[in-house]
């Protein structure tokens, strides 16, 4: 499951809204960041404002599966966005088969925190309602070239990375790639800089630093607080700068070695609004290291939907004199250290 965080600063869409099923279809690719394949989509809803973009897997296709099976499906599916201050939402079954499964549609209407303001089966490039009582739907509506036009001028942000083709492809740009030449040692350290010149050249505009320098500098608590508490304190452009080079550097970063650095790159694509970025890092990270205090921590925060002004204002709060020590106060208590790696 992945939730992503409304987007990251857009163009002036004042004069835009998501008013039909067509419109909301086409914008998808883009409040996810890749086209979704065989999912349920909840778009969260406060004031009919979107809140936060959640999106998980759909449940293996079982013509025999029980009405049970379904409940415990969405009950699993919305207990991470019951402490969110929302009061609707749009849910949206993305799937290859023409039909959906009887009962998904009824157990999401059952048991969901909040009204759902309409149910949407999206297949391919056509889309149309369903309801609870009708799980089949009516007519579909073609997702036109205008709309998807219009998701792509309102919906993507400048610097912004387009719609990946799918989840696996942003997760293969996040695993290790090596370079042509690239002996796989441990010793990496030609690039490595000092606490304070990495701290001097994160707060130039835009940053200083390289996805060499990143890669050998940010193996340390300390140096990974650093990146942590500049990002918190960046433009938004100077901060997907930033996320382009820590994305570089975790492609570079063998096997084994890049628990730390992906941390500090899933929170920084959560702060970018990059929520399939951020959710990706979080993977490799806790896969490297499922005792990660960090990617821990980012995890739940993505899981739950926080918004990325409230986790700039946590990391703002960080105490610079901590950074030496790798202590911060992002979760509200002083931990003696985080992860060593």
């Amino acid at each position: 499951m992945s939730t992503s965080p409304t987007p990251y600063p857009l163009p002036d869409r004042s004069d835009f809204t998501l008013t039909t099923a067509a419109q909301i279809g086409a914008a998808l690719p883009h409040l996810l960041g890749f086209h979704p394949e065989q999912s349920i989509v909840c778009l969260w809803l406060k004031r009919r404002q979107l809140v936060v973009t959640q999106r998980a897997d759909t449940p293996d296709d079982d013509p025999a599966a029980s009405g049970v099976r379904f409940t415990d499906y969405v009950r699993a599916l919305f207990a991470p966005v019951w402490a969110l201050d929302v009061d609707e939402v749009i849910v949206v079954y993305v799937a290859r088969e023409p039909d959906l499964p009887d009962g998904l549609v009824r157990g999401v209407a059952e048991n969901c925190p909040v009204p759902v303001r309409v149910h949407l089966h999206m297949r391919g490039a056509r889309i149309r309602e369903c309801t609870p009582d009708h799980d089949h739907g009516a007519s579909w509506r073609w997702i036109g070239t205008k709309e998807r036009q219009q998701a792509a001028a309102y919906l993507t942000a400048p610097h912004a990375p387009r719609p990946a083709r799918t989840r696996q492809a942003v997760a293969e740009e996040l695993s290790y790639q090596r370079r042509d030449g690239e002996v796989d040692t441990d010793d990496h350290s030609r690039h490595r800089i000092p606490l304070d010149d990495l701290m001097a050249a994160l707060m130039c505009s835009p940053p200083r630093v390289s996805a060499d320098v990143l890669r050998d500098s940010v193996r340390s608590v300390a140096a990974r607080d650093a990146v942590l508490w500049s990002a918190a304190r960046m433009t938004m452009n100077d901060r997907r700068a930033l996320l382009g080079c820590l994305v570089d550097a975790l492609a570079q970063t063998p096997p084994g070695r890049a628990a730390t650095i992906a941390a500090a790159t899933g929170v920084v694509a959560w702060l970018c609004g990059d929520g399939v970025r951020a959710n990706a890092a979080i993977d490799r990270c806790l896969i490297e290291d499922p005792d990660n205090y960090m990617g821990t921590l980012i995890a739940g925060i993505a899981r739950h939907g926080v918004p990325p002004s409230e986790l700039e204002s946590l990391l703002r709060e960080m105490p610079e004199e901590t950074l030496n020590s790798g202590e911060c106060h992002v979760d509200e208590v002083r931990p003696s250290r985080y992860s060593r790696r």
